[in-house]
Order: structure tokens, then C-alpha cells, then sequence
């Protein structure tokens, strides 16, 4: 986990180096597709190699040109190609990130001017213009100004993230707001006791925080913190001893033996919950990439978790689980009565979360039993009519074992209306008796659910898209011992629905977003096995929308990636188990996830290659695909 020791060395490098670079010329970031740059003698690709820069490198551009830019790089000087170089006032207009950890806002172009606010590595920066090193810019409201060496040139996502934890906060007596971590800094202002204040940074002995009177540092054991701004934890008492937090640390350690390796960061807040013994500490686990993995409640004296949750934004406040008594348990159904093929949903409300288990019967008959889980949200689709029970339960840590059942009747009719799902669920355990050549659509249909859920977002609907009907109709793609030809199977599907696409996968970036901004979608091999679909991009162009039938098995094989989903602030977040991606549904029979929409980052589609859908106008069918 990063630390905060540093921040006014940094402030003071940071500050040298913006007055530096504004001395010599425009500053510019080195921007290649991940190797380094060679920077040259002269301007020509045949001239002598004076040194490479390493790509995000922080470079002075002083004679730029159309192709060429002669740089300084650590005293060093030679010529680059223009193209790899990301300028200073080509961040005019646009949205970017904090290059590091923290950026501070200032309200004139100068370092030493009254500070407003910090901005997180997360927070979006809208730069309005650049003159001599600083930048106008909006952030959160504010208008002030940034150095640009500060700031990402690069226009995407951003760089990572920090143990931010925006707290609510009211100062204990009177304090100046200093300038620096540190006594004797210099003063932003003056706080009063009693002040309301935000905190956003905290370390052993110094916050960083933020009021009406101005932005600065002041000690942590003069600030009650009460809990995340905007947050759902009730109000608390105060600030604990920082070794009643070391504790708290140590506790969460030894109970979560599989963690012991990863940076833990404990923000030493406690909070009034009803039935909680003595202080909870707001702690979270981090991977090496400062990641959030988990937050947890903890009791500083006993060790013992009140609650864990995964992050599902920043800075989101960890939520803690709504128990009933001891004992009781709660069933909350989506329906009583259904018709086949419909998606019946439970959600279970107990004294614990440790373990469930689901058995299933239809008119008095056992049907099938889980594993005991942790899944307290769980679905069934039904393929016959009948009458049927689901009996959840539940045990907790101590063995203790109570049950709840409910019932539902499932009827023969349907409406005769052709309906498509938002993402088909390949392993919902509807398609089992769905042949497929010499196998099924649960175990070998994802290509054709990938070719049905294409078809449907170019406009067709009629039943010849259907899943079991593709099957049928292209029953020789499937290869035995091999799974689907994807290959043959867009093939041949491109002249029957009039799309065009080609043999070769396509691998370049950038004619992959170009593509997929031109309404282009894309089949591929998203993990050994297993065949899913691009259908979007994000905004910034550097993740891609994945329409993906069995998530699980992208989940169990997917190599050197994540599944991805947008977080509140913008950034894309690696879900660290499926059920984390929204809308993750889970089918007791089964003991599988139903499809799923989330992205994954452009990059690993070029790494794998992908196969073109592109849609054209009808009367343009008969060029693309021949007579």
C-alpha cells in the first residue's frame, strides 16, 4: 500500500520540475504501445541512437515538428518521432487523470497559491487551457489550476489508486491548516473547533483535509471521524488510539490467513452500530496493484468481523450485511406463478451468511439438491409444468442449521410471441435437452448463442435466429472432439443473414475500436473453449462491451485478464469473482452463472483476434457477400 511519508518531498520535486520544464519549452509524455522510444541524433530512422525513453516518460519538447520533435531527456538531447509524444496543450478540451497519486488544485498558476482542493488518482480532470506549465481546469465543481507535469497525457483510464477514504470529520479544538504534512509548513488557513471538515488522506499521524476555510493538513488526533461522506454507516464516537487500529490489523491478519501477504490498510474510524461491542475499524485488503480486494468491520479488542464486503465503487463505503435474530430465515420469491421456460429468482435473508443450500421438488417428487454454498441469491428455470417447492437451508460457523421453504406453480402456457433475451444463459439448464449435431446447446452451444444474440442486435427476430433453430441449421460446424468451427459457422451464417465479415482475425487496436465505433461486433475465442461477443466500447475506447453466454467458464480459463465493470467514479474495476459483475445471476441446478454483459480491455481482444460481424445496408447485401 502506498504511503504518505513522502508527500512533501514529492510536492517540492514536483514543483522544481514544472518550473524547469517551463524554462526550457512544452512539456510532453512519451505515449508508444508499450516499448520504449529511440531517440536519435538527427531527424532521420538512419541516424546514430543517442538513448530510448521509456514509454509514460516525462520529456521536454523544444523544436517540434510535423514528424520529428527534438526532446530533453535526463540532460540528454536528440530527436523522436512527433507521433509518440503527447503535448502539453493538447490536453486543452480535454478529460483526464492525476498522473500519480494525488494532484492539488490551486487557485492562481503558482506553487505557492492558496490551495482549494486535492484530486484523487480516480477523479475525472476537464482541462480548459495551458499557458507556461499550469493548467485551467474543472474538477468536482471546482475551477482552479493544476501543474500539467501532474497530469496523465494520455486520455484514458487512470493510472491507479490510493487509500482514499474520504471521511466525515468535526475538529476537536482549534488548528491551523498547514501546507505540508509536517509543523512549521506554512498555513492554508484556520479551523475552529467543532469545524465540519472531509478527510481524504490519513496516516499514523497526519489527515489531509478539506473545509470551507481552505484545504490542508492537520494532526489525525485532532479530527473525530463520523463516517464516508455520503456514505450509509450510522454516525459514530470518535477517533480510537492509533494502536487500537495496529490491533485491529492484526486481528484481520490472523483470521484471514489467506491474505497475509497482501497490503492491509486500516483507517482507524469508529462507528455506533446497533449490538457492536466497543470500536469497528473500517479495514481493507489491497492486491500489489493497490486494488481494492475487500473491506471489512472489525472489532479492534475481540478481532472479530462484523462484516465483509467487496468494493463495488470509490470511494464506496464498506456496507455492512443486514442479519435477521438468530435463527430465523427469510425468503423473498419473484413470483408464485410462472409458465415454462420463465426465470424464477430467490433471495435468502438469514441470521448468517456462511453457508446455503437449495433442494428442489416438483409435485412431491425430489428433483435436485446443491452443494452447500455461499449463495444466498439463486434462480431456476423451469422446463416442465407442474407444482414446485424449494427448500433453503442454512447453517452458520457453529453448525447451527435452520430451513425455510416456499412453492410455486409453473403452467404449460406461453406467449407465442418470439422473445430475446438482453444475453443468452447457456448453462441455465434450459438448453440441455437442446440438441446440438451430436451433443447439446448447454455443452456446446456458446458460438451459436454468440451468432443468435448478434443476429438479434442487427435486427432480426425471425424464429430462424433462435438458438435450438441455428443448431439445427448448422449442425455440421460442430466438429467432434473440437467444439464449433467459429469460423465456418460466420461463414456461412454472413450469407444468410447478409453481414459481412472475413477469414482473418483481425489483432491491431486500433482497427478494432475504429470497428466496433463504426457499429462493427466481433465473435472470438474469449478463453480456451469458449466462443463470446464484443458489441461496444466504452467511452475512452480502451475497454470493450462483452456479451458472454457462460460467464464461469470465461471466469475459470481466462489467462493474464479480468472481467471488468464500470465503478460510480469511471473507472473500470477487475471483478474479483463473477458474482461482483452487475446482474450476476446464479442457478442452483446447475451450480452455474447465467449470461452476462461486463468489458474487458481492448488489448486482450487484439491478443487474441477476433472474428468481424459487420452489419451493412440491404442494398449493399449482394456486393458484400456475392451473387
Amino acid at each position: 500500500m502506498k504511503k504518505y511519508r513522502g508527500m512533501a518531498g514529492l510536492t517540492l520535486c514536483a514543483a522544481l520540475l514544472c518550473l524547469m520544464l517551463t524554462a526550457l519549452g512544452e512539456s510532453a509524455r512519451v505515449v508508444t504501445h508499450g516499448g520504449q522510444l529511440n531517440m536519435r541524433k538527427a531527424p532521420d530512422d538512419k541516424a546514430a541512437l543517442v538513448d530510448t525513453v521509456p514509454n509514460k516518460a516525462l520529456v521536454e519538447a523544444v523544436e517540434i515538428g510535423e514528424k520529428w520533435t527534438k526532446i530533453i531527456y535526463k540532460r540528454q538531447s536528440g530527436y523522436v518521432k512527433t507521433e509518440y509524444l503527447k503535448l502539453a496543450t493538447q490536453l486543452e478540451g480535454k478529460t483526464v487523470y492525476a498522473d500519480g497519486d494525488i494532484l492539488m488544485m490551486r487557485e492562481e498558476p503558482r506553487e505557492d497559491a492558496r490551495l482549494m482542493r486535492p484530486i484523487s488518482a480516480v477523479e475525472p480532470v476537464h482541462v480548459i487551457s495551458v499557458a507556461d506549465g499550469w493548467a485551467l481546469a474543472e474538477c468536482g465543481g471546482a475551477e482552479g489550476y493544476v501543474p500539467t507535469v501532474g497530469l496523465s497525457y494520455q486520455w484514458e483510464q487512470p493510472a491507479g489508486t490510493v487509500a482514499w477514504i474520504h471521511e466525515r470529520g468535526t475538529v476537536t479544538q482549534d488548528c491551523p491548516l498547514l501546507k505540508e504534512p509536517k509543523e512549521a509548513s506554512g498555513t492554508e488557513g484556520a479551523l475552529t473547533a467543532g469545524q465540519d471538515v472531509a478527510v481524504t488522506l490519513l496516516d499514523k499521524e497526519w489527515c489531509l483535509a478539506v473545509s470551507d476555510a481552505g484545504c490542508g493538513y492537520i494532526p489525525a488526533a485532532l479530527v473525530v471521524l463520523s463516517g464516508p461522506v455520503d456514505g450509509e454507516i450510522a454516525a459514530g464516537e470518535g477517533i480510537q488510539p492509533m494502536e487500537a487500529a495496529v490491533k485491529a490489523e492484526e486481528a484481520l491478519r490472523k483470521k484471514f490467513r489467506a491474505f497475509a501477504k497482501e497490503p492491509l490498510y486500516c483507517v482507524p474510524a469508529i462507528y455506533a452500530e446497533s449490538g457492536a461491542q466497543g470500536g469497528l475499524y473500517h479495514c481493507g485488503f489491497f492486491n500489489g496493484q493497490d486494488q481494492y480486494l475487500f473491506g471489512a468491520l472489525v472489532d479492534a479488542e475481540t478481532g472479530k468481523t462484523v462484516c465483509l464486503a467487496s468494493y463495488t465503487g470509490f470511494a464506496a463505503p464498506v456496507r455492512t450485511v443486514d442479519l435477521l435474530p438468530a435463527g430465523e430465515i427469510k425468503l423473498n420469491a419473484s413470483g408464485e406463478n410462472l409458465s415454462v421456460g420463465d426465470v424464477w429468482q430467490v433471495t435468502v435473508s438469514a441470521w448468517t451468511e456462511h453457508a446455503c443450500r437449495y433442494a428442489l421438488s416438483r409435485d412431491g417428487a425430489a428433483m435436485e439438491v446443491s452443494e452447500d454454498t455461499g449463495h444466498f441469491r439463486a434462480a431456476f428455470r423451469p422446463r416442465e409444468a407442474g407444482t414446485y417447492e424449494v427448500t433453503v437451508t442454512v447453517t452458520d460457523e457453529n453448525g447451527r442449521t435452520e430451513s425455510a421453504s416456499c412453492s410455486f406453480s409453473v403452467s404449460d402456457q406461453v406467449n407465442g410471441e418470439i422473445t430475446f433475451p438482453t444475453v443468452y444463459s447457456q448453462k441455465d439448464g434450459w438448453w440441455v435437452d437442446k440438441q446440438y449435431r451430436h451433443s447439446n446447446l448447454q455443452k456446446s452451444g456458446c458460438a451459436i448463442f454468440t451468432l443468435s444474440t448478434a443476429l438479434q442486435r442487427m435486427g432480426h427476430t425471425e424464429s430462424g435466429i433462435l438458438p435450438e433453430n441455428l443448431a439445427a441449421d448448422y449442425a455440421r460446424c460442430l466438429i467432434r472432439g473440437e467444439g464449433t468451427s467459429n469460423e465456418l459457422l460466420i461463414k456461412l451464417a454472413s450469407k444468410a443473414f447478409g453481414f459481412k465479415t472475413r477469414p482473418a482475425l483481425y489483432t491491431d487496436q486500433k482497427e478494432i475500436v475504429n470497428l466496433l465505433q463504426n457499429g462493427a461486433m466481433f465473435t472470438f475465442s474469449i478463453a480456451r473453449g469458449h466462443i463470446a461477443l464484443v458489441t461496444g466500447l466504452s467511452p475512452d475506447g480502451t475497454m470493450a462491451m462483452v456479451a458472454d453466454s457462460a460467464p464461469g467458464a470465461t471466469y475459470e480459463r481466462i489467462v493474464n485478464c479480468g472481467m471488468y465493470y464500470p465503478m460510480r467514479s469511471g473507472v473500470y474495476r477487475a471483478a474479483l469473482s463473477v458474482d461482483e459483475l452487475p446482474g450476476a445471476l446464479w442457478y442452483f441446478e446447475t451450480g452455474e452463472y447465467g449470461g452476462l454483459e461486463y468489458y474487458l480491455p481492448v488489448s486482450y481482444l487484439a491478443r487474441r483476434g477476433v472474428r468481424l460481424i459487420q452489419p451493412v445496408a440491404e442494398d449493399a447485401q449482394e456486393e458484400v457477400n456475392g451473387p
